[in-house]
C-alpha cells in the first residue's frame, strides 16, 4: 500500500493519493475485524495505519515545499508578470509553462502614456514627484491586466505591453484582453480624479493609447547568462505597437484589429475608424474603436454612429468625396462626437482631391503607419 500511494504521489494528483489512503485504512480497519470474527486473531493495524498516514503527511510536505520553490522561482523569471492563479497552476503542473518554443495565437496589448516628454517637463525640479506620479498611473492599469488574466510583457520607458492566451491556454483572450483596456480606461479615470481633487498636486490630465492585435505569434524561452524569460514574437506584437502609436489620431479610444474586433464583437461596441497601410505594397488594416460594454451596443446613438461611419469609408472607397464630406459634417453634430477625429477625415478628404488615388485604389490611406 505504501508503494502503491508514492507511486500515485508521483504519477497522478495527490487527491488521488488521499482517496487510496482513505480506502486503505478502512480496508486495513475492516479486515482486521474480519480476522477476528471468523479466525479470532489479533491483527495489528494501527502501527501500519499511521506510519502509511506520516508517510502521506511527508509526501504533502514535500510537495508543498517543492511548489513554494517553484512559485518563487517562477516569480523571480517573470517579475510579477503573471498573474497569482497562473503561477499556481504552473507550479502544480509545470508542463504547461513551454519554454522550448511554439506558435500560438494570442491577443498582444501595448499601453503608453501620451505626451510623456511634455509630463515629465513639468516636473523638472521634482523628479522624486515624477517617478512618485507614473507609479500612481501605471499601478491601477497593470492590475487590471492581471485581474483578467493577462501576462505583463514588459515594461517600456511610457508604458507596457502585455499579453493573453500565453503561456496558459485562454480560450477567450481577445474578450479578455478588451474587457482589461475597459478597466485600464476607467482605472484611469478615477486617477485623474485624485490628481485634480483638492488634496491632490494638481498633475495635469493624463492620457493613455491601448493598441490591441490579435494573431499567431512565437512564444517560448529566452535569454542568456543564466537569465531566462518567457517571450513572445510576431505581426500582432508589432501592429499593437503601431495601433498605440496611431491611437491619438482618433481621440481617447482603445484602438484593435480587425481580429480582435471579431473574436469580442458579441461583447463590446466597436466602431471602424480607419482603413490603412504601411507602405505602397503592404495590406491595409482596418482599425476598430473600442466604445462601450454590452449594454451600449444596443444604443440607438451607437448604432446610428456605426451606420454614419460605414457610409464614410464607403464614400470614400468609392472616391465620392463630396458625399463622403457631407457625412463627416454630420457625424460632428451628434452629441459626443470627436471633432479631432472629424478633422483627420476632412484632411483625408482634402488630400485625395488633390491627389487623386487612381481607379484601382483599394480605399486604404498609406502615409500613416511608420
Amino acid at each position: 500500500m505504501g508503494a502503491a500511494m508514492i507511486w500515485l504521489m508521483l504519477k497522478a494528483r495527490f487527491y488521488w493519493a488521499a482517496v487510496f489512503v482513505l480506502g486503505a485504512l478502512v480496508v486495513g480497519f475492516y479486515a482486521a475485524m474480519l480476522l477476528a470474527k471468523l479466525k479470532g486473531a489479533s491483527l495489528d493495524v494501527i502501527a501500519p495505519d499511521a506510519i502509511l498516514v506520516l508517510a502521506f503527511a511527508a509526501g504533502i510536505l514535500a510537495r508543498w515545499l517543492q511548489m513554494r520553490a517553484m512559485t518563487q522561482q517562477l516569480r523571480f523569471a517573470f517579475s510579477d508578470s503573471l498573474p497569482r492563479g497562473a503561477l499556481k497552476r504552473i507550479a502544480r503542473d509545470p508542463s504547461l509553462l513551454s519554454l522550448d518554443g511554439e506558435t500560438r495565437t494570442v491577443t498582444y496589448l501595448v499601453c503608453g502614456i501620451r505626451g510623456l516628454a511634455e509630463l515629465a517637463s513639468a516636473f523638472n525640479d521634482r523628479p522624486r514627484a515624477f517617478t512618485q506620479m507614473m507609479e500612481q498611473v501605471l499601478t491601477p492599469l497593470m492590475s487590471q491586466i492581471l485581474r483578467h488574466g493577462g501576462v505583463i510583457g514588459r515594461l517600456t520607458a511610457d508604458g507596457f505591453t502585455a499579453y493573453w492566451n500565453a503561456p496558459l491556454d485562454d480560450a477567450r483572450h481577445a474578450l479578455h484582453a478588451c474587457d482589461a483596456a475597459n478597466g485600464m480606461v476607467t482605472a484611469l479615470s478615477r486617477t485623474n480624479e485624485t490628481f485634480q481633487s483638492p488634496a491632490g498636486h494638481h498633475i495635469p490630465k493624463v492620457e493613455i493609447g491601448i493598441g490591441i492585435a490579435t494573431g499567431p505569434v512565437v512564444a517560448g524561452g529566452f535569454g542568456g547568462h543564466g537569465r531566462l524569460s518567457y517571450t513572445i514574437n510576431g505581426d500582432a506584437v508589432r501592429l499593437a505597437a503601431r495601433l498605440q502609436a496611431v491611437s491619438r489620431n482618433y481621440g481617447p479610444a482603445v484602438i484593435v484589429s480587425e481580429e480582435t474586433r471579431e473574436a469580442a464583437v458579441n461583447d463590446f461596441a466597436f466602431l471602424e475608424v480607419d482603413y490603412i497601410a504601411q507602405g505602397k505594397d503592404d495590406p491595409p488594416v482596418r482599425l476598430y474603436a473600442m466604445l462601450e460594454n454590452p449594454m451600449g451596443r444596443s444604443s440607438p446613438k451607437i448604432r446610428a454612429l456605426v451606420t454614419f461611419h460605414e457610409h464614410i469609408f464607403q464614400s470614400l472607397r468609392n472616391q465620392q468625396w463630396a458625399k463622403a464630406r457631407g457625412l463627416v459634417e454630420q457625424c460632428r453634430n451628434l452629441s459626443g462626437a470627436c471633432q479631432s477625429l472629424y478633422d483627420l477625415y476632412m484632411a483625408r478628404i482634402r488630400f485625395f482631391e488633390s491627389n487623386p488615388p487612381g481607379p484601382d485604389w483599394d480605399g486604404a490611406f498609406r502615409p500613416v503607419l511608420k
